[in-house]
């Protein structure tokens, strides 16, 4: 297994160095934006981006770190945004995370590069930390703009090979229909799908990464860590010397990442990432950043939250099926969230989640399984 660092582009040409100056005190006078450097460890705007037609407020930047760089990337998604991250080398710039590829994600895109004063031609490597649309989408788009290489997890390469292809829709209508979703809600979920579809096109040429490689991300060296769970090939990256975690979906601050069972999903994701959960839960981190809203610093003691949580959530799906005496996937998720499945992303996070936990109660024989007419049925043990 390789343990060597990958650079983000060594087959290219050496880039002008970018002068801390220009970078970090980037500011135009009379304008509504300015670039600034502030101290260490604290989360501070370091731009806004100028008001696109219409008024509407342009993309805020964010040095989390010194030459690490949080970009909100719009998504169209219940979450709204997603953290990409811009990390600033001595011969160009390196990019964590991408988007969903969409006519919003570009202007956002454009906008932090002008801010930042990234050209094209400066960017050595995207890196993917995951499948998901609002991690992938626009790596394509992005490598064709800069030529830059892209590196996912290789075990994530296949998956997303097989996830981002038009035979998948009638995957998710069949998880659908076994799991009892109501048919009047079943077209909205194929809709939503090929829709994503459009969304991770162009789609990127990757180079697969192995666990325990060291990429290059800007000057700092970061350890491929595989973290399976919310998705079957998930990489967080890992600065030792910094301690610095780019967790992405893998832990959030103030939410619990989406844990899904579906036609696609590797067996037993819950389990997968429990076990995740207890690999990272030793690294001591000093700043977390995660793939969406704010940064943290209390690793292990959000690793044992989100733990507990789940826990908790074993608990309830055990009494939905007692109380009903028996329910189907889609049952359970409308009792766990029906508030909230307001629309079909909702309807699919939910029900995967739902199906996750019920499966991994399952496999334990704290409940039993038939299918009855097509459908899954969910029982206590006799």
């Amino acid at each position: 297994m390789s343990t060597g660092r990958i650079p983000g582009a060594s087959c290219r040409r050496t880039r002008p160095h970018i002068s801390r100056e220009i970078d970090c005190a980037r500011g135009h006078v009379g304008s509504r934006w300015r670039v600034r450097r502030k101290r260490r460890g604290k989360s501070t705007n370091t731009g806004k981006g100028r008001p696109q037609a219409g008024g509407r407020p342009g993309v805020e930047i964010t040095e989390l770190v010194p030459g690490i760089y949080r970009v909100p990337i719009p998504i169209p998604a219940p979450l709204r945004e997603v953290n990409c991250y811009a990390a600033r080398g001595r011969h160009g710039w390196t990019l964590v995370d991408t988007g969903f590829h969409t006519a919003a994600a570009e202007e956002a895109w454009r906008q932090a590069f002008g801010l930042l004063g990234i050209r094209p031609s400066d960017i050595e490597a995207i890196i993917v930390t995951h499948f998901h649309p609002d991690h992938y989408g626009a790596a394509g788009w992005l490598q064709r703009l800069s030529g830059a290489p892209v590196y996912m997890h290789d075990r994530e390469v296949a998956v997303a090979r097989r996830v981002w292809r038009e035979a998948t829709v009638k995957d998710l209508e069949t998880f659908a229909e076994r799991q009892a979703v109501p048919g009047h809600l079943r077209p909205g979920l194929v809709e939503r799908r090929r829709q994503v579809l459009s969304w991770v096109q162009p789609q990127p040429e990757v180079t697969p990464v192995p666990e325990g490689a060291s990429l290059a991300v800007g000057d700092r060296s970061f350890r491929v860590l595989w973290t399976p769970g919310h998705t079957d090939g998930l990489m967080v990256l890992w600065n030792e010397e910094e301690g610095i975690l780019l967790a992405n979906d893998l832990i959030l601050g103030d939410i619990s990442p989406n844990i899904s069972a579906g036609p696609l999903a590797a067996p037993d994701p819950l389990d997968r990432y429990l076990a995740s959960l207890a690999k990272v839960r030793e690294l001591p981190a000093v700043r977390v950043l995660p793939g969406h809203r704010r940064p943290f610093d209390d690793l292990r003691n959000r690793c044992d939250e989100l733990r507990a949580h789940h826990e908790r959530r074993l608990k309830d799906v055990v009494d939905i099926v007692r109380r009903r005496g028996e329910a189907t996937g889609w049952e359970v998720a409308l009792d766990l969230f029906g508030p909230v499945m307001n629309s079909s992303a909702n309807v699919e996070f939910a029900l995967g989640e739902a199906v996750a936990h019920l499966e991994y109660l399952a496999r334990r024989s704290a409940l039993t399984v038939t299918d009855e007419g097509g459908a899954v049925r969910y029982r206590l043990p006799r």
